[in-house]
């Protein structure tokens, strides 16, 4: 069994489309259903992705589950072995959308059951807690000391730093 999920950033195909779908192996997302087919948004794109990856992990499970309840047998065996690749697999590429998204601030938190993954709870760093777009512009201060050589006076010194905290204020 090959995975059919990509990374997000290379246009999954999403599972549902598939003439193979399994409904119960889909998770939820936020304990909703996953976003509409053919979703635009960035985050509902972005949960589409996850949710793929997840999908095809509950299917390796399933066939690993379906290869281990079988008659001791080197088919069995062989079986189990494949299955278990293809949950490596899937999980590389899991981890490839985790490590795309991190920098976004989008955390994705899978809620497990019997081994399956039924629902993600994903938040994104662009959304408050309750889902409103951040529009904010942030400002960030570093305090950066730099030692003047001896002799010589701040006020000698021809600058042009503007901010709190450049004329003792803050």
């Amino acid at each position: 069994m090959t995975p059919n999920c990509a990374p997000a950033f290379n246009t999954p195909q999403d599972p549902r489309l598939r003439g193979d779908f399994v409904p119960e192996h889909y998770p939820r997302a936020n304990g909703k259903d996953a976003p509409p087919l053919g979703a635009v948004e960035q985050n509902e794109v972005i949960i589409l992705a996850f949710l793929a990856a997840y999908y095809e992990l509950n299917r390796a499970y399933a066939h690993l589950l379906e290869a281990r309840g079988r008659v001791p047998s080197p088919e069995r065996t062989q079986a189990e072995r494949e299955g278990l690749q293809a949950i490596e697999r899937t999980l590389i590429l899991r981890d490839e959308l985790e490590d795309h998204y991190a920098p976004r601030g989008v955390i994705v938190e899978p809620i497990a059951r019997n081994g399956f993954t039924v629902d993600l709870k994903v938040s994104f760093g662009n959304v408050d807690a309750v889902g409103r777009t951040r529009t904010d512009l942030y400002t960030i201060t570093a305090y950066c000391p730099i030692p003047m050589p001896a002799g010589v006076k701040f006020q000698d010194v021809v600058t042009n730093i503007e901010g709190p905290g450049c004329n003792g204020e803050y």
